[in-house]
């Protein structure tokens, strides 16, 4: 089931990424710019346009979904679920959208904080609504398990897009002025998809190829002679049971490291090129540090972790053998969110997309030949093939812009 669910959400995350349009990090720039030269009457404009273009966004993502279920189901998902799966993840898709850029306002303006609050509800709904669905249509069997899964996601969404933008509503009104501005109408629209634009057709592409990948690593265990149903079960194992886990420090981590993505898009509006430099050192050293933690903290822990949270110790194996990767994780969500703020989002998006044309080719290549152990050493070499590039980038701009 979980191998299953793990096929329903690559193709899930492909429509967020279509219907967000890179919308939350314009906002997360722009609102920073503005704020950093207190334009107020920008702060409002921004964020009030971003929302309506998220919502358009949305729409025509849900359309596209809903034009092209046959095929999706078909082809991504192997007629594993009903085309209703596709139906609700279609109504998802633009309350994401418009909470995506709400968040990208929150972290702008240093409030943060309240986007967590929404998503902490949206996750306490998520799990009571889910687990009442599942109680329900589980007995009906494995397509009705995933719908409960999709339809607890939607409804949690509802709510969630309802506390993110009440909380904007309250928030923006200490932006309120009588300043009249003197920018035509399109000023701030060009704006916004002049940063949004590049960045959209980027994360396309990156989760295109992310759900590319995903889709393929079952096919290629099979071709190591597993019958799907094995595969299925393997790629569950690890990307729907191990990886969670390892991943779920930088769940937590990485809302604090977007902060840094308005803060270093401040310094570098206001060009304090010194403060750039001396925040990035600072910042990675914590990052080693904390990361080294996580890491050992997973090693350590992984058969506690593997029997509280699965009853079953033998997902201990493949925490322990994955629990290296967290530390490259950490680093580069760190690093991505630096360079973003330094005017850099389109440096970020083509490492990705180059990390996962090399990660696809050695899934396509050493797993069939080599089983799970190619598939294990295609993660590694992608984490760290991603994270020296990223650091690399970082490191080059730092340093010319230190330059006098």
């Amino acid at each position: 089931m979980l191998g299953i669910f793990n096929l329903v959400m690559s193709v899930y995350v492909f429509g967020i990424t279509l219907a967000s349009f890179g919308i939350n990090l314009a906002v997360t720039r722009l609102v920073s710019e503005e704020l950093a030269i207190g334009n107020k009457e920008g702060i409002r404009k921004i964020t009030k346009r971003a929302i309506f273009f998220s919502f358009i966004c949305g729409i025509l993502a849900s359309t596209l979904f809903f034009l092209f279920s046959d095929f999706i189901l078909k082809n991504c998902l192997h007629n594993k679920v009903q085309k209703n799966v596709i139906y609700v993840i279609c109504a998802a898709l633009p309350l994401i959208s418009m909470s995506s850029a709400i968040s990208g306002y929150f972290v702008a303006i240093r409030r943060v904080y309240k986007s967590t609050i929404a998503q902490f509800f949206e996750q306490i709904i998520k799990i009571f609504i889910t687990a009442f669905f599942l109680n329900l249509f589980l007995p009906n069997g494995l397509e009705y398990a995933c719908f409960s899964l999709v339809l607890g996601d939607l409804i949690s969404e509802i709510f969630s897009f309802l506390c993110n933008y009440l909380l904007y509503l309250q928030d923006v009104k200490r932006y309120k002025t009588t300043y009249t501005a003197t920018y035509p109408m399109v000023y701030y629209p060009k704006k916004i998809f002049t940063i949004a634009t590049p960045v959209a057709f980027t994360s396309f592409i990156r989760s295109g190829l992310s759900t590319l990948k995903q889709i393929i690593i079952p096919l290629s265990f099979e071709k190591g002679k597993l019958d799907c149903k094995k595969a299925l079960s393997l790629y569950g194992e690890i990307n729907g049971m191990a990886m969670p886990i390892v991943v779920f420090p930088n769940v937590l981590f990485s809302s604090i490291s977007s902060l840094l993505v308005p803060e270093f898009a401040t310094y570098h509006t206001q060009k304090k090129q010194k403060q750039i430099q001396k925040i990035t050192y600072t910042v990675l050293s914590i990052s080693v540090l904390i990361s080294g933690l996580v890491s050992l903290f997973l090693f350590g822990f992984a058969d506690q972790l593997s029997l509280w949270i699965y009853k079953d110790i033998s997902i201990s194996y493949y925490i322990k053998i994955l629990s290296p990767i967290s530390i490259f994780i950490l680093l580069d969500c760190v690093i991505d969110n630096i360079l973003k703020g330094l005017d850099a989002q389109n440096d970020v998006m083509l490492i990705n997309i180059l990390d996962l044309l090399i990660n696809i080719f050695l899934i396509t290549f050493l797993v069939p030949k080599f089983g799970i152990w190619g598939y294990l050493l295609s993660m590694y070499f992608s984490e760290i093939f991603n994270l020296v590039l990223s650091l690399r980038k970082l490191l080059c701009i730092t340093h010319f812009k230190a330059k006098p």
